[in-house]
């Protein structure tokens, strides 16, 4: 699911992936080595001292005061020039000084106007300048030209000494955009502040064991196969499996589970969780740079670099978007010039070319798009790219696998059943022996089925029979003795009788799994095994039935197994199928229903995911279908699967009205300003409360509460009567 970050250009403030062409950090920013996505971004990480240094932080702060100091002298010197009128009969006394007086607020104006410009335009152009660096015309460019050509009139009416002046429009639409934009950062910078928390997560140390000894180490230097100790309360630095000890691991920030996971000697523990009350020793599995709490991190970051499908209609429109404003500007200069003279068509043009900067536009998808991003990842679910919320959004067919999918791929022993004429305990010894010998999974549980036997038996040269089972020899006499199939016990001359007939013949017809063992020409026990069915299996079916969803099962065991969980779920289930017969029933249930989820987790449903409109692999699954998968369940917990399709409405939805208002706002606003109805400093101001507008709805996305949508599926759960363990 992951791809490395090297590959993605991202702001350096925010951490949101760079628009427009992928280009390496000092393409964007110059010498320093920083990319910023924005204006607000570069201001805002200066103010916050982000990565920049603190003396550069602190003289941005003290830039931006100045430039609003500067500012309100400007607006009240322009006051008093707009006053003339109240003054008429002092300047008629004598007008030589009061010309005099009228020429110097005039300069005034300009000299408190000059540091604005310098203060706030400078960074103005170097975002521009960066941005046509990266081949992006940016709406910092219209800006750029709007307030220059304010400033340049301007000043050129002060030296003529005739003429209107506008240094307070370019002052104030510095200064409205400058805040407006480090407004927007600082919401971009909440979209990312999950992805933030889970890189906090990692210690910055770990406690390495070599020779005996212990020592801190940075954990950049822990390589797979090192022996780490992790002391109660201290977070796990790395992937890797437990040696010595048990403990109780909080896994929430992975896992989404609120529960605290037991884990032992052999099970496997991730980065960055909670060790709560254990002294554990692990071997380091990976390097922390790709572990599973990186691999989460890049995931997000490469899937917000993709740009899908809504973004593309965004950057369509924005692309016929700046050539309209400058047409639409041009004429409104040339109409008002004509009818109402230079300085109102001037401000009717700077109008047109505030209100129009695409701001909201720009930001409508890709904020809705990253919001969800970081709020799946927080309930461990990883998107490979933004279309996938699309896809989520129309999908009305699931389809199921069913051996570790909706079961949790490890068999318990149902029922067990003897020969009457041999001694049970001796049947529970064979087969405990046996069994300890095979890594299969039914012969795991066997294993803790007859765990702590009664009686022991020694068994020399175990064997395993691939497809069969396992044989060996029984001492002190040597008698072979067999654990495995039905198919083993034929082939082995071991026949069953009685009760032990009577048993495997009704398992079989149920299509319940079943192991026995036997020795002396005769079936000595039947072991029943069922698998179990993953929490609220049966409830999560039940809520995409309850939609409209048309569900179905896709499993290679046979018709009678099949048979029987479609009766038990009631769900069609097709029974029998080659990961190509799979990929297949994707492919039917696409022509018939338009498009499919497939949900699955092994090396067979691989195809198929990658055939599915939406891929979902469970984190539990196999490399090669993780990578196949669009989705990816990090707990493999499908009660999570309503909560993604509600936020992939939800998103879908956003995403519309967003780009909807956007069109609406910017329309009406163009409109407004060619007529002349709108002021440039009200047309700035006007611009970015569109852009915030469109920031905090986007930003509701990262609220969306779990209850929301898993309500219905919390109703179905307390109506459910069927326990998991009635799954043959």
């Amino acid at each position: 699911m992951s791809n490395s970050t090297a590959q993605v250009s991202c702001c350096s403030y925010c951490g949101l992936p760079l628009s427009g062409r992928r280009t390496a950090p000092s393409d964007a920013s110059g010498s320093k080595g920083l990319a910023f996505c924005c204006l607000g971004c570069r201001v805002a990480a200066s103010l916050a001292g982000g990565q920049t240094a603190e003396g550069e932080a602190r003289l941005t702060m003290v830039r931006l005061g100045l430039a609003i100091f500067f500012s309100m002298n400007v607006m009240v010197f322009t006051i008093v020039l707009w006053t003339q009128d109240v003054y008429a009969q002092e300047l008629a006394q004598s007008p030589a000084a009061a010309q005099m007086l009228y020429q110097l607020f005039r300069y005034v104006c300009l000299i408190f106007a000059l540091p604005v410009m310098i203060l706030l335009g400078g960074p103005l152009l170097d975002s521009a300048l960066a941005n046509l660096r990266r081949q992006v015309v940016s709406t910092d460019v219209l800006l750029l030209l709007g307030v220059t050509a304010s400033f340049v009139y301007s000043t050129i009416s002060v030296v003529r000494g005739a003429g209107h002046v506008y240094f307070e429009v370019g002052c104030m639409v510095l200064v409205a955009v400058t805040l407006g934009r480090w407004l927007e950062a600082t919401g971009k910078l909440r979209t990312t502040a999950a992805l933030r928390s889970l890189e906090k997560l990692l210690p910055d140390q770990a406690r390495r064991l070599y020779d005996g000894k212990e020592t801190m180490v940075p954990i950049d230097q822990v390589a797979p196969g090192d022996h780490l100790r992790v002391l109660p309360g201290e977070r796990i630095p790395v992937d890797g499996v437990i040696l010595r000890n048990m403990a109780a691991i909080d896994e929430q920030a992975v896992t989404g589970e609120s529960q605290a996971a037991i884990k032992e000697i052999g099970d496997s523990v991730y980065g960055g969780t909670l060790n709560l009350d254990g002294d554990l020793t692990i071997e380091a599995a990976q390097a922390v740079s790709s572990g599973t709490l990186r691999r989460m991190i890049d995931a997000v970051l490469t899937a917000a670099a993709r740009r899908h499908r809504y973004s593309r209609l965004a950057d369509t429109l924005s692309a016929w978007l700046l050539p309209t404003v400058i047409v639409v500007a041009g004429l409104t200069l040339a109409f008002h010039w004509q009818f109402a003279g230079l300085e109102p068509a001037m401000m009717s043009a700077l109008a047109v070319v505030l209100i129009a900067c695409p701001c909201a536009l720009g930001l409508a998808m890709p904020m809705a798009i990253w919001a969800a991003l970081g709020r799946a990842s927080q309930e461990g679910i990883l998107l490979r790219d933004g279309d996938v919320l699309v896809r989520l959004a129309q999908a009305r067919t699931l389809l199921l696998d069913k051996t570790g999918t909706i079961t949790t791929g490890h068999a318990e022993i149902l029922a067990f059943c003897a020969d009457p004429q041999t001694s049970r305990e001796q049947v529970l010894a064979v087969a405990n022996t046996l069994a300890g010998s095979s890594s299969h999974p039914l012969a795991k549980a066997v294993t803790e089925y007859t765990a702590s036997p009664a009686e022991t038996v020694e068994i020399i040269d175990p064997r395993t029979i691939p497809g069969r089972g396992t044989t060996g020899h029984a001492l002190p006499h040597g008698q072979p003795v067999f654990l495995g199939s039905r198919r083993l016990m034929d082939e082995s001359h071991l026949v069953a009788e009685g009760v032990l007939r009577d048993a495997l013949d009704q398992a079989e017809s149920a299509g319940q799994s079943l192991a026995c063992v036997g020795w002396d020409g005769r079936v000595r026990g039947v072991f029943v095994a069922q698998e179990r069915l993953r929490d609220q299996v049966a409830e999560t079916l039940r809520w995409f039935r309850d939609d409209g969803f048309k569900v179905e099962l896709a499993t290679g065991d046979h018709h009678a197994r099949g048979a029987a969980i479609a009766r038990l779920l009631d769900v069609p289930v097709h029974s029998e199928l080659l990961p190509e017969e799979k990929m297949l029933a994707v492919e039917t249930a696409q022509a018939k229903s338009g498009p499919v989820m497939m949900v699955g987790d092994g090396l067979n449903d691989a195809p198929a995911l990658a055939a599915a409109d939406v891929g979902i692999a469970l984190g539990c699954g196999a490399d090669v279908s993780r990578s196949s998968a669009a989705v990816c369940l990090v707990s493999s917990d499908l009660a999570r699967l309503p909560f993604l399709i509600e936020l992939a409405r939800q998103t879908v939805r956003t995403m519309r009205w967003n780009i909807f208002w956007a069109v609406v706002y910017n329309a009406a606003g163009m409109a407004m300003a060619a007529a002349g109805w709108l002021n440039p400093i009200l047309a700035a101001l006007a611009m970015t409360v569109s852009s915030l507008l469109v920031v905090s709805g986007s930003l509701r996305l990262a609220q969306f509460g779990v209850d929301d949508a898993f309500g219905s599926l919390n109703q179905s759960h307390a109506r459910n009567d069927t326990p998991a363990e009635a799954l043959p």
